[in-house]
């Protein structure tokens, strides 16, 4: 964690000003690359001729009152760049500290505060880059922070951004480099199920199914390889299965849903592969055979509880359909 500036060492004026508290959102792609924009020059930075060509960063913001954080910088990346796929992997350890330039003191952050203090937060990026609009931000709803965007590599980050902030890039690059890394390394290919296939299979079932014996698990793969209207597709890192779905043809649709359609009957990827954009893999494969097959919804279902699977079926591509009640009466 940076450690406040001494205040000994501030302009007299600081000693009586607060430090904004702010967040700011690391989006990695799947190849473990970082969103950075080009930010527009404000009176601030003009200030300094340093700040001239130093002006790439991440989406950032303040916190609205009785907002948390986390929410905050989803708000802010929103209104800064229109992405809303994506999925949350972690935020910084600690709150991250930094002053304004004397030159910038009174001018900067409407002349109230002597710096910030941030809170970062990854997001691994879900969708595809037309989602991003920096020009007209939330269907320009929100005036444009940014002139322009790019991936950039995390590494590359603390020798973009202002001068001041340099230092507090460099802890960001510290406490995101293994996001980075295991982006990077994550490459696991989607392949169609075979009976070959099935003993590793039954292992990541048995921990998505955890009531379930072995035995009934394996039946479970066995009929899905026999029926012509049920497919599975598996995650594999090299040799090693790390993730899989099971997709079947339903003849009747609930809701909305046309029938006959797709039906997403089970998807679970190994944790460690989690927030990869692998899952999205194994999505688009299943679309690709229920277009082959002719169908013309693909639908899926979670628990009202399951915040993580709702999230997920979002950044998939997946619209909320209704919501349901079920009921049961002992007799």
């Amino acid at each position: 964690m940076s450690k406040k500036p001494d205040n000994n060492k501030q302009l007299q004026q600081r000693k009586f000003m607060p430090y904004r508290d702010n967040v700011a959102a690391v989006v990695f792609n799947s190849s473990g690359q970082v969103f950075v924009g080009e930010r527009k020059s404000g009176k601030a930075a003009k200030t300094t001729a340093k700040s001239r060509d130093k002006v790439w960063q991440f989406p950032q913001g303040g916190i609205d009152a009785g907002e948390e954080p986390l929410e905050a910088a989803r708000r802010e990346l929103y209104e800064e760049t229109s992405i809303r796929s994506v999925s949350f992997i972690s935020a910084t350890s600690n709150w991250i500290y930094y002053d304004i330039p004397d030159e910038a003191l009174g001018i900067a952050l409407k002349g109230k505060f002597r710096g910030q203090r941030q809170k970062y937060f990854a997001f691994l990026f879900e969708g595809s880059d037309d989602e991003i609009n920096v020009i007209n931000p939330a269907n320009g709803e929100h005036r444009s922070e940014f002139s322009n965007w790019r991936w950039e590599k995390l590494k590359n980050t603390p020798d973009l951004i202002v001068p001041f902030k340099r230092q507090a890039y460099l802890e960001v690059v510290a406490d995101f480099a293994n996001i980075a890394k295991s982006l990077k390394n994550k490459t696991a290919k989607v392949k169609r199920l075979k009976a070959k296939n099935i003993d590793a299979w039954v292992e990541l079932r048995r921990l998505f199914f955890t009531k379930s014996s072995r035995k009934l698990l394996k039946q479970g793969c066995e009929k899905t390889l026999a029926d012509k209207k049920q497919i599975a597709f598996g995650l594999f890192d090299n040799d090693m299965m790390v993730g899989f779905a099971e997709i079947s043809e339903r003849s009747i649709g609930d809701g909305k849903q046309i029938a006959p359609c797709a039906y997403l009957e089970v998807i679970y990827v190994a944790k460690q592969y989690r927030q990869n954009g692998l899952g999205k893999k194994l999505i688009k494969k299943a679309q690709k055979w229920a277009k082959k097959n002719e169908l013309k919804i693909f639908a899926s279902d979670a628990r009202t509880e399951n915040k993580m699977s709702i999230l997920a079926h979002a950044s998939w591509g997946f619209e909320e359909d209704k919501r349901i009640v079920l009921f049961k009466k002992k007799l």
